[in-house]
């Protein structure tokens, strides 16, 4: 079990900045074109991909702190 979320926290982890990268890359090229279009169209096509991808990593990793039972303030 332990190992199944630790695999799937580190895909989402990759997933999710994967995306995030890709959208901000895409308004940039949208923003030095001058394409309203291309920085908002970036948002529409991966915006909520890369949210609920970030969301269930988070969960993941929240759920690992007891899988894996962290402590407060350990190193």
């Amino acid at each position: 079990m332990k190992n199944l979320v630790l695999v799937l926290f580190k895909i989402g982890l990759v997933l999710f900045l994967a995306l995030g990268v890709a959208l901000v890359l895409a308004q940039a090229v949208g923003l030095a074109a001058g394409s309203p279009g291309l920085v908002s169209g970036a948002v529409s096509a991966l915006g909520l991909a890369m949210t609920v991808s970030a969301g269930v990593t988070g969960l993941l990793g929240f759920l690992m702190s007891y899988l894996f039972h962290w402590k407060t303030g350990e190193d």
